[in-house]
């Protein structure tokens, strides 16, 4: 946590849809569905335990003999698939239409390769998977990743783009017009058969389980979400300026409630954590995700607002923004910038550099060198030669860190981070309105103090209507942060920018999040 002085229904398996490939959907449960998808569950546990533990341990002799950690893991968990296939140990090998005996709506899998082994997702590349030929085929299952331009547009709304051309997946690929075959067909075709697709979306976050790979591997995870209909679809202009295709697909009623997700945020809940804390006489802490992304997409990172699912309450709305708001007669343009060629670090002349006392404020990871040194720094600005990464340029670059807002017990909201946050690196602007007068600012508005005085006689920083992040930051008697005075793009030091910076390292805090629900921000 940070600190600054500033102030349904319980999910069931419904055996609604038979796991077959032509014949209507039943409208009602029998007693023999369900004693079966319990033994087919517990054969698909013990398929993934197996999965695990064979790819686990040859993951551990693949780094024995020098493998780097990816090419240890992606070896290990094709290895362990292929043997457990030569094995018989897949389990649901006949694909499906509908859901998959012993998969529940909202389960979560740590790699592709699981989704193989159990029989919910039969390809270990493709995103589209199906049955059947050309015209006869009907796809089974999608899996949702960002290197698409997936769009979740609301709860249950997904837009899918098909596959193929697509140079994120695979390079080198020349990009072309996507072509109406294999899995894109596919979809269509299920479209105009009304048939349902499972579909699995791909989440980030960490994995709780086999700890020794936690640190080595990428921290994402699958999650089944249901099935959903094909309604609409549609052929446009990519991202490379071909044509590609687009289905609307929207998630099916009649189905365990599981609440949707942007294939961006994190939805973890473990065994093994409850366990543990249970162990320790520790309650088991649930949290939920209100608003997958307050800024909108003006940060660089999604700054989600998480709660404990007990608390109902969230902060009035506001207009997010990354840049202050000043009064047009305080605005005035930085003249005589540096004129150097490269970076600053080796330019005896560089004037910036003479500003700040004759060196540059930040080391070569562009952290303060001494934060306890004067409170004013001078970064290289819009009237500057030097490139864009030259290190005298870091506030103004934005927020590099994945924060978060909370709920304190006794202190209202807060921030968090989800980064191990190194002493001496900027974490956020104090962004808001610059006000002279008390008076003028929004406190009258009743909907907490979000007022931040410069400086007496010099004005406020009023983040009631407009702020970022940071008018969530809270007071300490022991800071982690402190805050400097910045100067880049303006020469009125009356109302710099106010940027804080961590004194000292701040560990990641993880958070086990169980469900997720976009209430505002969409």
């Amino acid at each position: 946590m940070f600190s600054k002085s500033f102030g349904r229904k319980r999910e069931e398996r419904l055996c609604t849809l038979p796991h077959i490939i032509c014949p209507d959907f039943p409208s009602s449960p029998d007693k023999k569905c369900g004693e079966i998808n319990i033994l087919k569950r517990k054969r698909v546990q013990e398929a993934l335990k197996t999965f695990r533990e064979s790819s686990d341990k040859r993951y551990r002799d693949y780094k024995s003999n020098q493998l780097d950690n990816f090419t240890a893991k992606i070896k290990a968990l094709r290895d362990a698939a292929i043997d457990m296939q030569e094995k018989y140990q897949w389990e649901n090998t006949r694909k499906r239409i509908g859901h998959v005996d012993g998969i529940n709506v909202g389960d979560l899998f740590q790699y592709r390769a699981e989704l193989v082994v159990i029989g919910l997702h039969q390809q270990f590349q493709n995103g589209i998977d199906y049955l059947g030929k050309n015209e006869c085929s009907l796809a089974t299952s999608i899996v949702v990743t960002p290197k698409y331009a997936n769009e979740m547009k609301s709860s249950g709304c997904l837009i899918y783009e098909g596959q193929g051309s697509n140079p994120k997946v695979r390079k080198p690929v020349t990009p072309h017009d996507q072509k109406m075959e294999t899995g894109n067909l596919a979809l269509r075709n299920s479209m105009n058969a009304k048939r349902p697709v499972r579909v699995i979306l791909k989440i980030f976050g960490n994995f709780v389980g086999m700890e020794e790979w936690r640190n080595n591997v990428s921290n994402c995870s699958f999650k089944y979400d249901g099935l959903y209909s094909v309604d609409k679809m549609t052929q446009e202009r990519g991202e490379y300026g071909k044509l590609v295709f687009k289905f609307e697909l929207n998630k099916l009623s009649d189905q365990p409630p599981c609440v949707s997700l942007s294939p961006r945020d994190v939805v973890m809940e473990t065994e093994t954590f409850q366990k543990r804390l249970k162990s320790t006489n520790h309650a088991v802490p649930k949290y939920i995700v209100r608003v997958i992304d307050i800024s909108k997409g003006k940060e660089k990172f999604p700054i989600r607002l998480v709660t404990t699912i007990s608390c109902g309450e969230i902060f009035k709305p506001f207009d997010y923004q990354v840049r202050m708001t000043h009064p047009k007669m305080n605005h005035k343009i930085l003249g005589g910038g540096c004129n150097c060629a490269n970076a600053c670090v080796g330019c005896f002349k560089c004037v910036c550099k003479a500003k700040n006392g004759g060196a540059i404020p930040y080391d070569g990871n562009k952290r303060l060198i001494s934060p306890s040194k004067s409170s004013i720094i001078y970064e290289c600005g819009p009237s500057c030669a030097c490139s864009s990464s030259c290190i005298n340029r870091v506030s103004q670059c934005g927020i590099q860190f994945q924060l978060e807002i909370f709920k304190t017990k006794s202190k209202g909201w807060g921030v968090r981070t989800r980064s191990f946050i190194p002493s001496g690196s900027f974490v956020c602007e104090l962004v808001g309105e610059f006000v002279h007068n008390y008076k003028n600012t929004g406190s009258n508005l009743h909907v907490g103090n979000y007022i931040f005085n410069i400086g007496f006689g010099k004005g406020f920083i009023d983040a009631t209507r407009y702020g970022n992040i940071g008018r969530f930051i809270n007071h300490s008697c022991s800071p982690n942060l402190c805050m400097k005075d910045v100067m880049y793009d303006h020469s009125d030091k009356s109302v710099p920018h106010k940027m804080l910076f961590a004194v000292k390292d701040i560990p990641a805090v993880v958070v086990r999040v169980v469900v997720g629900v976009m209430v505002m921000g969409e």
